[in-house]
């Protein structure tokens, strides 16, 4: 089978349905966070990403965090409250990654304030990140690894305020999420009122009969315990990706967003091996919700009805219940030219409702998850 990953798939100018609206109105735009912080190119020798302030009421930047010569920002993350955000740093000196405190205050004299945070550095690539709702702890996941043996993963909390390790769980053996993705490619999510905390979990089968089985984690903050694997439990085990013909391939949940009530919100992936081949009518792309208590499916909340070549349905941020999902559609038409942009907007009620342009464009840096917090 082919393996369905984060493939970046360009939109076209192909046919809208007539449940995408042009442009959120006023009462889409009060169920979502008004303000994001996205990473962008700095366009400097060293390929550095900047932090970009945007308002998707107006399309309007708010403000532009250039990093330092000696920084690289390469992931996001933000409280509940539209104003606190965490941005993360990787500095190639020290191969050190520290995290920055950014408190917004737009439409004043000083629009944003940057501090560093008293957590104690990593020495790894960082590949889950969050913040909690109430602003007060940050959740981080990394691996080490020298050799293919000796595989490390760990999940951290920290206090916000001191910087100290508040619990620590690790794991050994291999975790293909922790080196793939961006900041947060492991899906890091508070739950349950910030008593837990979710992580994607690939579950991989040996040979002679290899597979992969994506599966939402989740472990108790509070609980004793510094085991990953033995002190969390799975939430949730999505469906395998499906082959609705030879050549056509499908994966149930490409990529995941969870509410804080649990309920996770998952993107389809749809492609074929088969060049030009239609696809979407086989299986179309879509953003469906799964129980937080039964891990079933629940809901589908947008179903693209169009046809197309290739599609990623990627959801970006959502509400504590999963009811609204900030989202991109990315689609690929035949015969289309490739569009310079892709849609982005709010799925909520059936509906797919764009949002004013994304301030940095939608690039391969907001595209990774991390790259975009709301």
């Amino acid at each position: 089978a082919v393996a369905l990953t984060l493939a970046l798939l360009r939109h076209a100018d192909g046919p809208q349905s007539t449940s995408v609206t042009p442009a959120a109105g006023s009462s889409a735009a009060a169920s979502i966070p008004r303000y994001y912080v996205a990473l962008a190119d700095a366009f400097s020798a060293n390929s550095q990403l900047k932090a970009v302030v945007g308002d998707d009421q107006t399309g309007r930047t708010v403000a532009v965090l250039n990093p330092s010569a000696s920084q690289n920002f390469y992931g996001v993350t933000a409280a509940a409250d539209d104003r606190t955000f965490v941005v993360m740093n990787y500095t190639a000196a020290t191969q050190q990654t520290t995290w920055y405190l950014l408190r917004i205050a737009p439409g004043t004299a000083r629009p944003t304030q940057l501090s560093k945070l008293p957590i104690k550095p990593v020495v790894a690539h960082v590949a889950g990140l969050a913040l909690s709702p109430d602003g007060r702890e940050l959740a981080v996941m990394w691996r080490t690894a020298t050799t293919q043996t000796n595989r490390v993963t760990y999940l951290a909390v920290y206090s916000m305020a001191s910087g100290a390790a508040l619990h620590t769980w690790i794991t050994k053996g291999d975790n293909v999420n922790a080196i793939a993705g961006g900041g947060n490619g492991e899906g890091l999510a508070w739950v349950n009122g910030d008593q837990s905390v979710d992580f994607r979990w690939t579950v991989t089968a040996r040979p002679p009969h290899p597979s992969y089985t994506q599966t939402i984690r989740r472990v108790d903050v509070s609980a004793p315990g510094g085991d990953l694997l033995a002190d969390s439990r799975v939430a949730v085990r999505f469906p395998p990706q499906a082959t609705p013909t030879k050549s056509i391939f499908s994966d149930p949940c490409g990529t995941s967003v969870t509410a804080n009530d649990g309920t996770i919100a998952c993107g389809t992936v749809s492609l074929s091996d088969v060049s030009f081949q239609e696809v979407c009518s086989t299986v179309p792309p879509s953003f469906v919700t799964y129980s937080a208590v039964s891990g079933k499916r629940l809901k589908v909340l947008y179903q693209w009805p169009g046809q197309c070549l290739e599609a990623q349905a990627m959801p970006a941020w959502t509400d504590a219940g999963g009811r609204h999902v900030i989202a991109f559609l990315l689609l690929s038409e035949k015969g289309v030219k490739t569009s310079l942009t892709d849609e982005w907007g709010l799925v909520a009620n059936g509906r797919f409702t764009a949002l004013p342009k994304l301030v940095t464009g939608i690039t391969n840096n907001v595209l990774n998850q991390g790259g975009l917090a709301f």
